[in-house]
């Protein structure tokens, strides 16, 4: 396939001012031979086999001279880099043959929409893409993640609440959570209360995603906002400030009719709470 891959590059040159030359060897250096030698594995036939190569190289590089992949150095990441560096090679060939082309147009498509999505959007696919070990019903799933994050929850805060402490200098060792925002009913953004945005410059933040289990953590969100501490209160965020030896007094709290947090004025922890 040299030859195909020598005349896609050279059209993607002409093409594309933010083309990476760097980024194009990286994607055929790992990417494209683990996901030919899976297709390989899996018994696919080598006329199918190279088909599906050319059609995700091609891919490839339309999202390059976009600046949809982003290279391993960048300290980034988004939805399709994810796609087209991990999930593509690793489990495309788990999809059944006659799916596969449909899947892979199904991941640029999504890849493609997530690039005009909030922050938030991204961060969550890509915290719940890391995990997959299929890309079967890929779809529908990643329509019911999106879904649960943006819809407001069946179940409503009330009086019963389970707590949970989350430690926010596990992604970021100076981060000290300060004022907060809900960006869904159940996406939270905790704001540094030192290193806050100027002059159009990002604050440093760091997102939850507020599940009806443990709280996940979707890393820094690129926020502009500069929120003010609020101070609700539930009887529940009341009680834990008498009756939890973590939880000294708060910094700032916010409620909303799911979901309370508070971040405390001792501590790099937020404390959530979710319906029990």
């Amino acid at each position: 396939m040299s030859g195909f891959v020598d005349e896609l590059e050279a059209n993607a040159r002409g093409r594309f001012v933010r083309w990476d030359p760097a980024l194009w060897r990286e994607l055929l250096a790992g990417p494209v031979p683990k996901l030919g030698q899976a297709l390989t594995d899996a018994g696919t036939r080598a006329a199918e086999a190279e088909e599906l190569v050319r059609a995700y190289l091609k891919l490839g590089a339309e999202a390059i001279g976009l600046g949809y992949f982003y290279p391993a150095s960048a300290g980034r990441q988004n939805f399709f880099t994810l796609a087209w560096a991990d999930l593509v090679p690793r489990l495309l060939a788990g999809v059944p043959a006659p799916e596969r082309a449909g899947v892979l147009a199904q991941l640029w498509n999504l890849g493609e929409n997530l690039e005009s999505a909030p922050p938030w959007v991204q961060r969550i696919f890509c915290r719940v893409g890391t995990d997959l070990t299929s890309l079967a019903n890929i779809a529908s799933l990643l329509e019911e993640t999106i879904a649960s994050a943006t819809e407001a929850p069946k179940v409503k805060l009330a009086n019963q609440t389970q707590p949970y402490l989350v430690h926010m200098a596990s992604e970021d060792s100076r981060f000290l959570p300060g004022a907060m925002h809900f960006l869904a009913p159940t996406v939270l953004c905790v704001h540094d209360r030192h290193r806050k945005a100027l002059s159009g410059r990002e604050a440093a933040t760091q997102g939850l995603w507020l599940t009806e289990g443990a709280p996940i953590r979707l890393g820094a969100m690129g926020c502009r906002e500069a929120p003010e501490p609020t101070h609700e209160q539930t009887p529940s965020l009341t009680w834990l400030t008498w009756n939890d030896p973590r939880v000294d007094d708060w910094f700032a709290t916010v409620v909303n009719d799911w979901r309370a947090a508070g971040t405390l004025e001792t501590s790099q922890f937020v404390v959530v709470l979710v319906p029990s």
